[in-house]
């Protein structure tokens, strides 16, 4: 990467107006990122450019199945717009690029019956002729790549494969996903807590740079475990206070179903609504949202094998208790 010229940080008075007038404009002109869900998207301003978003939530409660929704609603976006140039990145320091490519082909078949090897060869074949032109690039680790001396995927290196999409391919990115905060290592971090603090904020300055809004996935703290409502407070972050100070927006999951001795059964919240604990069921809240009121909370119907979301329908159960 070039070396970076410190002169576009000092912003002079007059530089700033015209900034300002420009960010308006652009604030009309593209309305940002929604969620997709139109229960969640009437609360929820757009996510727009240099966003940081984080989804907290306990291991098997659906952080990386909402990152990959929300690519897939945009690429859905990006094709409807025909823009040539415009790409969601998704960027995994968990899983692999052939793990996640399974995820984004769920259509006809799910990850679970690929990954049992269940699925027709032929099929598979077809499904990836067909994506091979999707807004969709994966920034990561791949199977297939395994002993080519691929680097450490520390902020500074997701930052420059980025930047050289733009100019090995001429795209731009529109949205940037991470999966998950707490893994991405940051160079010369000491202690645990100082690299998820450092990575943070490093996120925050990828997103700024790029110019998109990044989503970020957060493991909550094991306390959240121990409440009756298991949804992730802002202060439930592991391992670091500055994901909740730097977040532009905080949502918080739970899949009540996760907790065994709920299945069947009714889960009751705060407010006295009352929902049956089914496999499908998700409660989705915002914790957050600077510049506007941010605390909401939805009942959703979630099938993370096909990454299918949806407002669930409550009002028939509510009114019988």
């Amino acid at each position: 990467m070039a070396k970076a010229d410190v002169r576009q940080l000092v912003h002079t008075p007059a530089e700033m107006m015209t900034s300002y007038v420009a960010w308006a404009e652009q604030a009309q002109a593209n309305p940002g990122v929604p969620f997709g869900v139109r229960v969640i998207d009437e609360h929820m301003i757009p996510m727009k450019p240099g966003d940081l978003v984080t989804i907290l939530g306990r291991p098997g409660d659906g952080k990386s199945s909402i990152l990959a929704y929300l690519a897939r609603q945009e690429e859905k976006r990006i094709q409807a717009r025909k823009a040539k140039d415009e790409v969601v990145v998704y960027v995994t320091w968990e899983q692999t690029c052939e793990e996640l490519v399974a995820f984004f082909m769920a259509d006809e078949y799910s990850v679970s019956d690929v990954a049992w090897g269940r699925v027709d060869l032929d099929m598979v074949r077809r499904q990836a002729v067909k994506g091979g032109g999707r807004p969709l690039w994966i920034i990561g680790h791949g199977i297939g790549r395994a002993g080519k001396g691929a680097p450490r995927m520390t902020p500074d290196v997701v930052l420059g494969a980025i930047e050289s999409m733009a100019t090995d391919f001429g795209i731009r990115p529109v949205l940037l996903l991470f999966d998950y905060l707490q893994l991405i290592p940051v160079e010369r971090a000491g202690e645990r807590l100082q690299q998820v603090t450092e990575a943070t904020i490093r996120i925050k300055e990828v997103a700024q740079r790029v110019g998109a809004p990044a989503v970020a996935a957060v493991q909550a703290s094991r306390d959240v475990d121990t409440r009756q409502v298991k949804l992730a407070e802002s202060y439930d972050a592991q391992w670091s206070s500055s994901i909740e100070q730097t977040s532009d927006k905080m949502f918080a999951l739970w899949r009540p179903a996760r907790t065994q001795e709920l299945k069947g059964k009714l889960v009751e919240m705060e407010d006295g609504h009352r929902y049956a604990v089914t496999d499908s069921l998700l409660l989705l809240r915002m914790l957050k949202q600077r510049f506007d009121r941010g605390r909401y909370t939805w009942a959703m119907h979630f099938d993370p094998a096909y990454l299918k979301l949806a407002e669930l329908e409550t009002r028939t159960i509510n009114n019988a208790y």
